[in-house]
């Protein structure tokens, strides 16, 4: 097994691409420390995981955060990988509820000819843009400020962000989501040139159309007009996108740092 003895970190591990990391890196021999904002849904399919240490956490808040990977480093001494998965694509049900509203707005508009400007920019409060960033992009600083230490310890490591490719396309969207996407991106180039000389690599996942809970949440017609618009009409599962992390995060992918692989079936290509 490709991780036997090792150690991973993953935030976003009750659902979707996290959940997804998290029995990858089980399956490969890890021990697998799965951060979640949802105690009860971590007690669901992660717990039953080989080798799974459940921790509620809001990745928002810093110090938690802290205590977090001071459990890891007492309880393993170690950490051989941090998978930042967790995100939001809006701060509340109210504003996810608005967005779906004028996605499907502006496309029942294209399908009948018309013309459709949506307008974001005015409607975000400070409140919701401020909450978006923190679990977005602040959230993997904190985890990525916490887990260098116990890294260097190590000797090695992997960090694998996760953005989004609406980090690398323009996309009429509330903008707190590109916004942070983006900074994510930052904080992966940053992060790969001051680790590199500790043998840590950082690299980030720019996701397009994946099956997760999330998506799942706009309206199914929205969703297969989103698919056609890639070169490859279909969805990623969360496993695919999985097997990417194992590979930035193992031997294969050690000499990858600061970089960005959009698994968008085509609707990104650089």
């Amino acid at each position: 097994m490709k991780f036997q003895d090792k150690v991973a970190f993953v935030t976003g591990a009750a659902s979707g691409m996290g959940l997804a990391t998290a029995q990858a890196f089980a399956r490969e021999g890890a021990t697998v420390y799965g951060a979640d904002i949802s105690a009860d849904n971590l007690a669901k399919e992660f717990a039953a995981l080989p080798g799974a240490r459940p921790v509620p956490l809001d990745i928002a808040d810093g110090q938690a955060v802290r205590a977090a990977f001071a459990r890891v480093d007492e309880e393993r001494g170690r950490l051989d990988v941090l998978v930042n998965a967790a995100g939001v694509n809006a701060p509340n049900k109210a504003a996810l509820d608005a967005l779906n509203a004028q996605n499907y707005a502006g496309f029942t508009a294209m399908k009948e000819g018309r013309a459709h400007r949506p307008e974001f920019l005015e409607d975000i409060t400070d409140e919701d843009f401020d909450r978006v960033l923190k679990i977005n992009l602040y959230g993997p600083f904190y985890t990525t400020r916490s887990a260098a230490p116990l890294m260097k310890k190590t000797g090695r490591g992997a960090i694998i962000n996760f953005s989004s490719a609406a980090a690398l396309m323009g996309v009429a969207m509330p903008a707190y989501y590109p916004a942070s996407k983006a900074g994510v991106l930052g904080l992966t180039r940053e992060s790969a040139v001051e680790l590199a000389p500790f043998n840590i690599s950082v690299n980030a996942l720019a996701p397009g159309a994946v099956d997760t809970p999330l998506f799942r949440q706009s309206d199914e017609e929205f969703i297969d007009f989103l698919v056609g618009m890639q070169p490859i009409k279909r969805t990623a599962t969360p496993a695919e996108v999985a097997e990417t992390v194992l590979f930035l995060a193992g031997e294969q992918g050690s000499y990858y740092t600061g970089q960005t692989f959009s698994p968008s079936g085509g609707l990104v290509m650089q």
